[in-house]
């Protein structure tokens, strides 16, 4: 546990040094604070309406955009392999680098909710989904970066994975046959989340919380499968 505090120690420190990648943290809720307080939706629509697809893209950019850049420059500047050689296992430093993207992207998603209007039960759900459809969102940011042979490529890769996963939910509330594909993805699930929020059931499609929440676990957990089998094949490159 302490190793694990000190890892998030450590990357705070780095992340004050460096915000640039922080910065997308902010950068969401920002834009959909301005979206609200300035542009005009619909009377009959909550103020969440108009800011879900942007609470959507953050599940996805968040951590893809931050989790592939902190790993990959930590085991390019051999930070990793320093802070092994100090005691420090991987699996700990990975948990603890974990929790420090976590609750960033927690504290993101809650000024999304705030801004949003939510409260009561429909915050509680709201955050509820949030926070475990980022999981699988880091998980695959972890896998990105341990395969990442530099910052500059874990950044890239990141910032692919993070736009595609974020952006294809909203094309595929206009196209059956996209929907048939993303339906099996983590954002497509928690942006289905958040239209149950704002409208109730969809009627276009056979759905339910339930299923969304199954496929949510599903995607953390093969994406953690991934993440381990890839490091268990690089063993101690890691570190």
């Amino acid at each position: 546990m302490r190793a694990m505090s000190a890892i998030f120690t450590k990357q705070m420190n780095d992340t004050f040094k460096n915000p640039t990648v922080t910065m997308i943290f902010i950068l969401l809720p920002v834009v959909a604070f301005l979206m609200v307080n300035f542009i005009e939706v619909a009377p009959d629509l909550p103020a969440f309406a108009g800011i879900a697809a942007f609470a959507s893209m953050g599940i996805a950019l968040m951590p893809l955009g931050s989790m592939p850049s902190y790993i990959s420059e930590d085991i390019e500047t051999n930070s990793l392999r320093f802070l092994v050689m100090a005691g420090v296992k991987p699996m700990q430093y990975l948990f603890g680098l974990s929790a420090f993207t976590l609750l960033l992207a927690s504290l993101s998603m809650l000024a999304f909710g705030l801004i949003g209007g939510l409260s009561g039960g429909n915050l509680l759900l709201f955050l509820g989904a949030s926070i475990f459809a980022l999981l699988p969102a880091i998980a695959l940011g972890a896998l990105l970066g341990i395969v990442s042979k530099n910052v500059q490529q874990g950044m890239t890769f990141g910032t692919i994975f993070g736009l595609v996963l974020g952006m294809t939910p909203m094309f595929a509330m206009a196209s059956e046959s996209i929907m048939n594909v993303t339906k099996f993805l983590f954002s497509q699930q928690v942006t289905n989340i958040y239209m149950y929020i704002v409208h109730g059931p969809p009627t276009y499609m056979d759905w339910s919380l339930t299923q969304a929440f199954i496929i949510v676990g599903v995607n953390f957990l093969v994406f953690a499968v991934l993440f381990f089998a890839v490091y268990k094949k690089k063993g101690v490159s890691l570190g």
